[in-house]
């Protein structure tokens, strides 16, 4: 039984809106019609507000946060109990352009999500369509400018860099370059993530390739014609790796983020599995993670509290403890706020290497082309 896979449960708060029909419609209080139209806690009234209010509304509406998953669980739990609220996390898929779907489906309903942790492209596509929110956390100027949108619909709030995670005592040999999983010892043994044209960590992994492969941040084919050899191999199979997959042994090799395989690690090793772990020696690429606000959040003080929370010292390290890299960590180490142990468990690799990350515009061109190309090419 893998660790952190508990239910998340939480004290339900009694409040004056538990009957409120719709978001931001008739029924809605004027406490939070006001903490929609606020771009940050100054704006709406301060901290002791937000929590009032919030703890009025009660909820908190999520998609896909699994709970081993970057210390969700944790980030959950404790924000939970801190502000005495109910979390509904609905783990039925973490895809990115699920969540945007599911904001897009449930316009005005009390089921819509308060609150999007989406790859960077997804959530610059949903701010151009006017569904999220603006608003600035506390901590925002913590944030460096190529982290955050302009206009305050969304904030890298982690982040990390691809990694082949190998199950040591499945494999004789863990591979360590993206040229050595096409060696024919892996036939039938390599996974990706999930599927590069939905999500960000398969998109990803795609451009990875691509840079082992002689293609740049401009030119993804190289990386979707590296995918096709691994499959006409058959050494990619088409099961999605995932933490039970190592334990049943569906997939010992895993092209994903170092921080989702390190978690995985501490998962299974009390079940025996011995999980290699290591940064592709021919090509890596580093990224990060956007939250951001529904504009049509049903629980609009709720989402605001979270998003404080998220890029407080508490939340950061919190999830820092998932081994991921917090957005903000430069100002958090500055300040000595960081947690020194948890910093200290990251892939040294990954921690020291500045990897490349794609721009917008650079990762809008090559998704046109992945979607284009990659059924063709993977068949």
């Amino acid at each position: 039984m893998l660790k952190h896979t508990r239910k998340l449960t939480a004290v339900l708060a009694v409040g004056a809106l538990a009957a409120l029909s719709g978001c931001g419609g008739s029924g809605e209080s004027e406490v939070s019609a006001n903490w929609r139209a606020a771009t940050s806690v100054e704006d709406g009234g301060g901290m002791d507000a937000l929590v009032e209010a919030a703890q009025a509304e009660g909820s908190l509406n999520v998609m896909g946060l699994y709970p081993d998953w970057a210390n969700y669980g944790g980030l959950l739990d404790t924000f939970a109990e801190k502000y005495d609220i109910e979390i509904d996390n609905d783990t039925s898929t973490g895809a990115s352009q699920d969540l945007i779907n599911a904001v897009k489906n449930r316009q005005g309903q009390e089921t819509s999500l308060d609150y999007l942790d989406t790859g960077e492209s997804f959530a610059v596509d949903a701010a151009e369509e006017s569904l999220l929110a603006e608003y600035y956390p506390e901590t925002a100027d913590d944030i460096p400018e190529n982290m955050k949108s302009p206009d305050g619909t969304w904030f890298n709030h982690l982040g990390g860099t691809m990694a082949i995670g190998c199950d040591a005592e499945a494999v004789k040999k863990c591979p360590t370059s993206f040229e050595e999983l096409l060696d024919p010892e892996y036939k039938g043994k390599v996974a990706m993530r999930g599927n590069p044209t939905t999500g960000e960590a398969g998109f990803m992994a795609v451009v990875a390739a691509s840079l082992a492969n002689d293609g740049s941040l401009d030119d993804i084919q190289p990386g979707i014609d590296y995918f096709a050899e691994l499959s006409d191999k058959g050494n990619l199979v088409p099961t999605e790796a995932e933490a039970g997959t190592f334990e049943t042994g569906e997939t010992p090799i895993a092209v994903n983020w170092d921080y989702l395989l390190l978690q995985w690690a501490d998962d299974l090793a009390d079940g025996g599995v011995d999980m290699s772990i290591s940064i592709p020696s021919d090509g890596t690429v580093a990224s990060y993670y956007a939250a951001s606000i529904n504009e049509d959040a049903p629980h609009p003080a709720v989402a605001r509290l979270w998003q404080e929370f998220v890029f407080s010292d508490e939340g950061q390290n919190l999830l820092l403890e998932g081994y991921v890299m917090p957005g903000r960590l430069d100002a958090m180490v500055e300040s000595d706020t960081v947690d020194d142990d948890a910093l200290s468990k990251l892939l040294d690799d990954a921690v020291d290497q500045t990897a490349p990350q794609p721009t917008q515009e650079q990762r809008d061109s090559q998704q046109k082309v992945l979607a284009d190309n990659w059924a063709k090419a993977i068949g």
